[in-house]
């Protein structure tokens, strides 16, 4: 059995501590990777997080990176330049 930490960041800051679990190989951290990025995914939607950006590192026991999630959440039409809260979508203008 391998030790890997999942440690998850909310931003720009990781929230300690991360979780720690004995598993058979990297494929199997790689799933459960996958499971927790569909939680987090639920939350966001959900609305019950204040951040739209998400980073999950699986770490293996000497600490090195072995596989990454990240989830970003944003709205195009603001990124764009579109105005929201008008009967059409126009591009704002400068």
């Amino acid at each position: 059995m391998l030790r890997f930490v999942f440690q998850i960041q909310s931003g720009h800051f990781p929230e300690p501590p991360g979780i720690e679990d004995d598993l058979s190989d990297s494929y199997a951290a790689r799933k459960i990777a996958l499971g927790m990025r569909a939680d987090l995914a639920k939350d966001i939607v959900a609305g019950r997080t204040g951040d739209s950006e998400w980073r999950l590192d699986v770490l293996d026991n000497f600490g090195k990176p072995v596989f990454r999630v990240r989830l970003l959440a944003e709205s195009l039409e603001e990124a764009a330049g579109f105005k929201t809260g008008t009967s059409a979508e126009t591009p704002a203008l400068g």
